[in-house]
């Protein structure tokens, strides 16, 4: 009948005898090569080879006072450790350089964006504004029937009232004198020539809401008794008549830097045709 418990086998190297003194308790084993405080630092810093390790655990093993002084070294090392490890952070450099590029090119493009949109909405504006010159250029010319400047208009019946005023009571000059350049030299507006057979009865100037303004008093041998009223005003301006007035109608047209406004004939066709022959008109600007 075979032992029910065989007997180990024998060590037969340095291997299986660490083997075996682990099986057998490590009080029975007998040490070869002793160990010293350099195995134990080596083994702490974890820089030992396995074989040696295995020594190294059973000489702790069977020393506690070495094993609870290498248990306290190794406690002293992972503080430290702890205490020193890098806290980990957004990443490498490389990796930092990559996210500000990446961020700046986020920026440009949305400032590419905006420009873009200015871009369009100037174009837009642009040809808007080319497109209203053309159609102004070569679609329904200014008419007679525009809006006139509510000012002038005003600023031409006081002036009218003033000049027919004094013409009651005897104030006008005997032989006033049409000195175009003077009075533009004076008041920097410019008056229209007059055409053959006109005769200038009065000239005045009186302050208007833009600035200073002329009023002229004309005798014409077709049309009448007429006042002219001229003062500063926007360049380009349409051809307007007013209708509705208590001593006739006004018509207003701008020509150059200065607006003028005429009034006197009772007829329309009348007023407008004396206008035209001052230099009123859709062509005359």
């Amino acid at each position: 009948m075979k032992d029910r418990h065989p007997r180990a086998p024998v060590p037969t190297d340095d291997c299986d005898r660490r083997i075996a003194s682990g099986h057998a308790g490590f009080e029975d084993f007998t040490m070869i090569d002793p160990i010293t405080d350099d195995d134990l630092i080596a083994f702490v810093d974890g820089q030992i080879d396995p074989m040696r390790r295995l020594d190294v655990e059973a000489h702790l093993a069977a020393n506690p006072e070495a094993a609870a002084r290498v248990m306290a070294e190794m406690h002293d090392r992972d503080a430290l450790r702890a205490c020193f490890e890098r806290v980990p952070g957004p990443g490498p450099d490389r990796n930092m350089v990559l996210a500000r590029r990446f961020d700046r090119n986020l920026r440009w493009r949305r400032v590419a964006s905006r420009l873009k949109r200015a871009a369009a909405i100037a174009v837009l504006v642009g040809a808007g504004w080319l497109a209203h010159d053309e159609i102004g250029r070569f679609g329904v010319p200014d008419t007679l029937a525009a809006t006139p400047d509510p000012a002038l208009i005003a600023d031409a019946r006081q002036a009218r009232v003033v000049a027919q005023l004094r013409k009651s009571i005897g104030g006008q000059a005997d032989d006033p004198v049409y000195d175009r350049a003077r009075l533009r030299s004076a008041t920097g507006i410019d008056l229209p020539a007059l055409p053959d057979g006109w005769r200038v009865r009065d000239i005045q100037v009186f302050p208007a809401r833009h600035g200073t303004g002329i009023e002229v008093a004309l005798e014409t041998e077709r049309f009448g008794e007429a006042s002219l009223f001229a003062t500063r005003g926007i360049r380009g301006g349409p051809t307007t008549l007013i209708t509705g007035s208590d001593d006739g109608d006004v018509v207003s047209w701008n020509a150059g830097d200065t607006a003028y406004a005429l009034s006197g004939p009772r007829s329309d066709a009348d007023l407008r045709q004396a206008a035209s022959l001052l230099g009123a008109g859709p062509a005359t600007r």
